[in-house]
């Protein structure tokens, strides 16, 4: 359908239905507007579109375009694609459903021998597509990988439900799917291995990230100041927590991290009103927003520690969590429970290695709380959470791990779940983020770790 000189690209359109082409042309046209200012515009002759030489680099771009303007073709968006999986093995595997008009196989930019990941798929015919998506008996396994498939809206006219064809749940789980909705179309499940690697890399190298990360010098002195309030509200001056001893009268310690505007620590307090609460967040304008919060500057070096007004128990600290992690194990102070609510997914692969579970910090991580409590709207990332637990669990056994000079996670660790959780109503949520997907209908799940000796 392409032909070529040394002056153009050409192509064909059918200009009898002159509505639809028109459309065609303009978006044509409105493609290649980057460089049109230096080359000529694209233009209309006898029934072609004259593409001028400097944009046969877009010629791709356009034929993907053509090929999903037909009124009778559908566009499927296939996720968890292989990396080595190349455009002609889609090809000969999903021709068995149905004639393909186009595929469209982005290529890593940094590696131009691999692909991202995903694809799009143009069917001729509508009804195919409708079918495979309504099929969810069907596993297709392509290289070795079960890919997933969804229909494709354009850009910008996404919806919330956009993974739904609004005839068939496309993953076969009666679930609501929002615009919050994370899963493995959206974000493929790391390989195994390369978990596994990351992870026992970080526990073999602790010692070294440790030496070479200074606790700052404002979250030094927030935990001075948190030290002072602990010493006069433990009889004995400093958190002890034992889970063999069954008793739920002595007062412990709930440590809350990533607290942002400190909802859950205040909820936690009046849930634990023995216990003392302590909200921890890096961010000096979140913990700010709540409603009775005081500082008497937003300068990055200052510490921050506020008693929550009417709840004595309840501390709201800014804090770099690691470092304030570390100061908890150099005093000796043992944790009752740790709530990590929401934490910051990052949903690309490429953003692996900022999930907290594939941090260096993650052993210490770890050997805070006698029972440590996740929650997540991305069931995967818990998933990938509690497989990461189980590597260090299993490397401490037979490799002792220190931090602060001082023996971690000398217990064996328990995983459970993640199971959903169902919230009653929006006064009940814990945070900002849970009350969002409560509004919405979003799901929510749980993953609970427990140290045993």
């Amino acid at each position: 359908p392409w032909r070529g000189d040394d002056n153009c690209f050409i192509r064909r359109l059918y200009i009898s239905r002159m509505t639809r082409s028109r459309t065609m042309i303009g978006a044509a046209a409105a493609l290649m507007t980057t460089t049109a200012g230096r080359s000529g515009a694209p233009h209309v002759a006898s029934g072609f579109v004259h593409l001028p030489a400097k944009f046969a680099v877009r010629q791709t771009q356009f034929r993907h375009f053509m090929a999903s303007a037909s009124s009778q073709a559908a566009q499927l968006y296939v996720a968890n694609v292989s990396y080595n999986t190349d455009a002609q093995s889609l090809r000969n595997y999903f021709e068995q459903y149905g004639k393909l008009a186009d595929i469209d196989l982005p290529i890593d930019r940094n590696n131009t021998t691999k692909n991202r990941g995903f694809a799009f798929l143009t069917f001729e015919d509508k009804e195919t597509a409708a079918t495979m998506l309504r099929d969810t008996s069907s596993s297709h396994l392509i290289d070795g990988r079960k890919v997933l498939l969804s229909l494709n809206h354009p850009r910008g006219q996404r919806n919330p439900n956009r993974f739904d064809d609004g005839n068939a749940d496309i993953t076969g789980a009666e679930k609501k799917r929002t615009l919050y909705t994370i899963d493995d179309s959206v974000c493929p499940p790391t390989d195994e291995e390369v978990l596994r690697k990351i992870v026992t890399k970080h526990c073999k190298s602790l010692d070294k990230y440790l030496d070479n990360s200074p606790i700052a010098a404002h979250t030094k002195a927030a935990f001075s100041e948190v030290k002072k309030n602990a010493e006069k509200f433990f009889p004995d001056g400093i958190p002890k927590y034992s889970s063999s001893s069954g008793s739920s009268d002595e007062p412990g310690l709930i440590l809350d991290s990533g607290v942002g505007t400190g909802r859950s620590s205040r909820m936690l307090g009046e849930q634990h009103p023995k216990d003392l609460i302590i909200g921890v967040d890096r961010s000096l304008s979140r913990l700010l927003k709540n409603d009775d919060a005081t500082a008497t500057s937003e300068d990055n070096d200052e510490s921050f520690v506020q008693v929550v007004e009417g709840q004595p128990n309840v501390l709201l600290v800014r804090a770099e969590l690691g470092s304030f992690w570390r100061l908890i194990i150099e005093e000796g102070w043992e944790v009752k429970s740790q709530y990590l609510l929401y934490p910051n997914p990052y949903p690309k692969p490429r953003r692996l290695k900022s999930r907290f579970y594939a941090h260096p910090i993650f052993p210490v991580l770890l050997s805070i709380g006698s029972d440590i409590i996740v929650r997540s709207n991305w069931e995967g990332y818990l998933n990938e959470f509690a497989a990461s637990a189980n590597i260090v669990s299993d490397y401490s056994k037979a490799t002792s791990m220190t931090c602060a000079g001082k023996p971690i996670l000398s217990n064996h660790l328990l995983t459970a779940g993640p199971q959903a959780v169902v919230i009653e109503n929006e006064a009940s949520a814990c945070t900002l983020f849970e009350k969002k997907y409560f509004e919405c209908g979003e799901s929510i799940y749980e993953l609970r770790l427990t140290k045993r000796a």
